[in-house]
């Protein structure tokens, strides 16, 4: 598994999850969002939708909250599957394991579409088909616009 990461910002980074090392077989796209101020109970998709009082989750609220989200295209409780987004779910980890006073929380989406564009032309195309993730999670996460220009340096 390979993780392309094709934004890099302050607050935000989105990566192309490739598979067998071909970049035409992309396992999924993971954005990764660093909210920079305390986790609400909405924020944890699991405890919300379970009725979780806010008085009880407020005990466990750390200091930052970060998103991190698994957009893919197959089912990911196939047994097949299990394996790979396992090697996903341990990237996040071994990127934030030593933030001890951040909480996160992994969503995952089911896409059918995509990322297309043409290295090194069409830059502007990885910010907005990051957006369009970002509009399918309903979050508000802005996504810096992408340019050519921007990917002269390590970070947009």
């Amino acid at each position: 598994m390979r993780f392309q990461r094709l934004i890099n910002t302050r607050d935000l980074e989105f990566y192309r999850v490739i598979q067998n090392g071909d970049f035409e077989d992309v396992f999924g796209y993971l954005l990764i969002f660093d909210k920079r101020k305390p986790a609400v109970l909405r924020d944890f998709t699991v405890f919300f939708k379970s009725h979780m009082k806010e008085e009880v989750f407020a005990k466990s609220v750390k200091e930052n909250h970060v998103y991190a989200m698994f957009f893919h295209f197959t089912d990911l409780e196939e047994e097949s599957e299990i394996p790979k987004f396992t090697k996903v779910v341990r990237f996040i980890e071994d990127l934030l394991e030593f933030k001890p006073r951040i909480s996160y929380y992994i969503d995952n989406f089911l896409i059918d579409q995509k990322l297309e564009f043409e290295f090194p032309h069409e830059y502007q195309k990885i910010g907005q088909f990051a957006e369009l993730l970002v509009e399918i999670s309903g979050r508000d996460i802005p996504v810096p616009k992408t340019t050519k220009q921007k990917y002269l340096y390590l970070s947009q």
